[in-house]
């Protein structure tokens, strides 16, 4: 018989026990805090838009898959496990922590692969969806902002919240410049393909709660929800199913070993030496990167419905286009290189992983290799295998570009020439000699796919000829051809022209190759095209800042600048001079300038100076200046002033020719400008 009282007291101390654990676990997890309830009843209610600015802070570097799981594990590790003061947070508050942990995972480079205990996911990937070219538009513009820049332009551009209110959630994040940041966010590109701020309203991140459904404008629900930027709606795919199931096979395989180990010795040995070196190696290529997912492709006629002229909407195109292994390669090849890929990255540019899926823009057969060539949202990527045997993985930075500098590409360098991808937009291509501006260009062969015959590009070390891609567009230009040259880089550089201010001007970088005198003044310049080779850039502005008359010389001498932008923001500048009469031009170098602003919109105020011989033996002393000089001031020991923007004296006897000398211009602004060494 049972004793009841027995039972009675065995069960009130399980009930006891019970509580205690339960206690004990709500005081570990935090949950006993009604304020830690309150709090995390916002980070549910907000959950989404946590998330997505979660993922846009976090480095653009990585695996998508790592960023949308980082994403989230950031945000549910913002619930705190008590407040300091005993009440919930409110969605400022746990905008603050989310800010401040993405920018933490920032300073590591790309999203930590484990963060705390959630989320965990085994034998899956997470993809948003895929991208179209506006949505690359974006994420490209997002790439190239700091991580604090990336925080205030999804908080405020994408997200819709007041500046002043971001502001308050960047202090609170930790952040010493938030003005900094809010700045750079202002004057990035507006999002494409999904609502900017200013447009859509405030009604992302409301405090007031998650709003309706008539609350949000169509334009803006369909541009957020489900696309690129929605870490909270994923694709799945499968991966390293052929590594887990080895994993699998291996510890069966251990096992058996366990029981027979001089058979499985035995059986291991004639696997070594009975396969024979040919056959271990087809197995090898045939299982290369068998869990890689394919690139995506750009349906044709994608330029056709966008305003943005770029890379992100090349068309796919190519013979092998449909060859998924030689694309699994390709993709292998960039994400996870193995000792066998040589790679090698462009000037300033990162050679890490793609970020997100790349896009595949052309896959086929170049003068003898197998040519890939992949995109992703700030970088070209060109995977080439070589009949030899030899694969090889260069990268560069495509950010940037518009529609001609995205115009062509480089997919193989040969005996014969260099063969280029022209932009699917490009309706005409030629060459052109910049040495011979009076010679009409010569026609370039063009497939279908875009791929041009061998271009024999550049010119002999005497700079003798100059060739350069003249091309033409029904899209750029304003159907006028557009100049670009073949620096030694992945893609072209865009060649354009900015005449002295007295003669007429567009201000439009057509008229490189449309005028007369452009064409004129590159081919006095040409030859300075050879030093600013291999150099990533994207541009190269020859601006003629300055001409006239100088003594005992018919025509004109001239003053040009010439800028090379690269796609970083940074730049080059050359300062030359052309004396008048010479035939073939004998420019010469004046100065040089590494990462300046001179002659660019942001120091558009140059003077520069010249020893000058002429035809009859006298020398000459000469200094030009940029439309808004206004005085030319030499010190000793030539010692001269003038109240114009050009200046030329007969070299004084006490100078020695060639001497330095310190020459200054005073502008209209009252600025004083020096003339570059």
């Amino acid at each position: 018989m049972v004793d009841d009282g027995a039972g009675d007291g065995a069960a009130q101390r399980r009930e006891q026990a019970a509580v205690r654990v339960g206690r004990w676990w709500r005081t570990l997890s935090g949950t006993a805090d009604e304020a830690v309830g309150g709090t995390e009843a916002v980070i549910v209610r907000h959950y989404p838009e946590l998330v997505r600015l979660a993922y846009l802070v976090l480095p653009q570097a990585g695996e998508r898959h790592e960023r949308v799981l980082a994403a989230h594990a950031i945000v549910q590790d913002a619930l705190p496990r008590r407040t300091a003061d005993g009440r919930a947070l409110d969605v400022d508050a746990v905008r603050a922590r989310v800010v401040r942990q993405a920018l933490r995972q920032c300073g590591r480079g790309r999203p930590a692969r484990r963060m705390r205990m959630l989320p965990q996911v085994w034998g899956l990937k997470f993809f948003t969806a895929a991208a179209d070219p506006d949505s690359l538009a974006t994420e490209r513009t997002i790439a190239a902002l700091a991580p604090s820049a990336r925080a205030a332009y999804a908080a405020v551009r994408i997200g819709g919240l007041p500046a002043a209110e971001v502001r308050e959630v960047l202090v609170a994040a930790g952040l010493a410049d938030p003005d900094s940041a809010l700045a750079q966010a202002a004057a990035a590109p507006a999002p494409q393909g999904c609502p900017d701020g200013a447009a859509a309203g405030n009604w992302a991140f409301s405090s007031a709660g998650s709003p309706s459904a008539a609350e949000i404008p169509a334009e803006s629900a369909e541009g957020l929800a489900g696309g690129p930027l929605d870490p909270c709606t994923v694709r799945v795919r499968p991966s390293d199913l052929i590594r887990r199931r080895r994993i699998r096979y291996g510890l069966a395989v251990t096992a058996a070993m366990a029981v027979v180990a001089a058979g499985s010795l035995a059986v291991l040995d004639a696997g070594r030496t009975g396969t024979p070196a040919p056959q271990r190696a087809e197995r090898a290529a045939a299982t290369t990167a068998p869990d890689t997912a394919l690139p995506g492709q750009i349906p044709v006629g994608a330029w056709k419905t966008t305003t943005r002229l770029d890379f992100a909407v090349w068309s796919t195109r190519g013979p092998r286009a449909g060859d998924a292994e030689l694309a699994r390669r390709a993709v292998a090849a960039w994400t996870a290189p193995d000792p066998g890929v040589r790679t090698q990255a462009g000037p300033r540019t990162q050679a890490g992983p793609p970020a997100g899926l790349p896009q595949l823009l052309f896959a086929g057969d170049v003068a003898g290799s197998a040519v890939v060539l992949l995109a992703d949202a700030t970088r070209l990527a060109r995977y080439t295998e070589a009949p030899a045997g030899a694969r090889t993985l260069d990268i560069a930075a495509s950010d940037d570009s518009d529609a001609r500098s995205s115009s062509a590409v480089v997919l193989a360098r040969a005996a014969g020439g260099v063969h280029l991808l022209l932009a699917p937009w490009v309706t005409e291509a030629k060459v052109r000699d910049l040495r011979r501006p009076g010679d009409a260009p010569k026609p370039l062969a063009v497939g279908a796919d875009g791929v041009t015959g061998p271009a024999a590009l550049g010119g002999p070390a005497d700079c003798g000829s100059v060739a350069v891609l003249e091309l033409r567009s029904d899209r750029a230009a304003d159907r006028n051809p557009y100049l670009l040259a073949d620096l030694g880089d992945l893609s072209a550089a865009h060649l354009t022209y900015m005449p002295p201010p007295e003669f007429p001007h567009t201000g439009r970088p057509s008229e490189a190759a449309s005028s007369e005198r452009a064409l004129t003044a590159w081919s006095r310049t040409a030859c300075l095209l050879d030093g600013l080779r291999s150099q990533g850039l994207r541009l190269v502005n020859n601006w003629e800042f300055a001409h006239f008359a100088l003594p005992e010389a018919p025509g004109e001498a001239t003053w040009s600048c010439l800028h090379a932008f690269d796609r970083s923001g940074g730049g080059s500048t050359t300062v030359a001079f052309t004396p008048p009469g010479a035939a073939p031009p004998q420019t010469r170098t004046l100065a040089k300038a590494a990462d300046s602003p001179l002659c660019s919109r942001s120091g558009n105020d140059v003077v520069a100076y010249t020893w000058w011989q002429a035809p009859t033996g006298a020398w000459y002393f000469a200094a030009a200046g940029s439309r808004d000089v206004l005085r030319i001031t030499v010190g000793a020991p030539v010692a001269t002033t003038t109240d114009t923007r050009q200046l030329v004296l007969p070299a004084p006897a006490s100078v020695p020719v060639g001497s330095r000398v310190a020459v200054t211009a005073s502008t209209k602004q009252g600025t004083t400008v020096p003339a570059p060494q």
